[in-house]
């Protein structure tokens, strides 16, 4: 019933093909753009009668959905935390 897959699959490893480091911006325009990608994709599905009258579509979006909220609440929460550290550090 549900599917949880290892964090090392859900997340790259901190650097680049090559072995070089990947700039945090880069982190954060892929996450952005996924996020965009995932909120039209999940729009679409809503608006879509073909999921609406199917329960088991209609199910699947719901989890789909779920998800894409628990990823999007959890990065803003560490963007926040990261950014109140930053704040903290360059203040004392």
């Amino acid at each position: 019933m549900f599917n949880i897959s290892p964090l090392s699959a859900a997340v790259s490893g901190g650097a680049a093909v090559d072995g070089s480091a990947v700039p945090l911006s880069s982190r954060f325009s892929q996450a952005y753009v996924w996020a965009g990608q995932e909120r039209d994709a999940l729009l679409a599905a809503a608006n879509n009668p073909a999921v609406a009258s199917n329960p088991v579509l209609l199910y699947a979006h719901q989890v789909r959905q779920e998800d894409y909220t628990k990823q999007v609440a959890l990065s803003s929460a560490l963007v926040s935390h990261a950014t109140k550290g930053i704040e903290t550090l360059v203040k004392s």
